[in-house]
């Protein structure tokens, strides 16, 4: 019984693991810029921080070395603080 227990606690303690987002694994990334293209009828504003190529200006790109974690906060961030004006595009290399 005792046995039982404790193979049903550890199967509990490790099942019940949370991913706490402290990914420390660092990956080479290419970041491309892009703008929203601006439309006579209305304002320019990019549906998502993944943005459609036609939808929207190529601007520059550069390559960087982040977390999956510190990519989405940046990927997020250029996205809000430019009312979804601009918004990075990554692609892990």
């Amino acid at each position: 019984m005792r046995f039982f227990l404790l193979v049903v606690m550890i199967i509990l303690v490790t099942g019940c693991k949370k991913d706490n987002g402290d990914d420390t694994t660092v990956y080479k990334w290419r970041r491309d810029l892009y703008r929203a293209s601006v439309k006579k009828d209305g304002p320019a504003i990019l549906a998502s921080s993944d943005p459609p190529v036609n939808l929207s200006i190529y601007i520059s790109t550069d390559f960087v070395f982040l977390t999956e974690a510190k990519k989405n906060k940046q990927q997020d961030s250029i996205f809000k603080v430019s009312s979804r004006m601009l918004a990075y595009k990554y692609e892990k290399l």
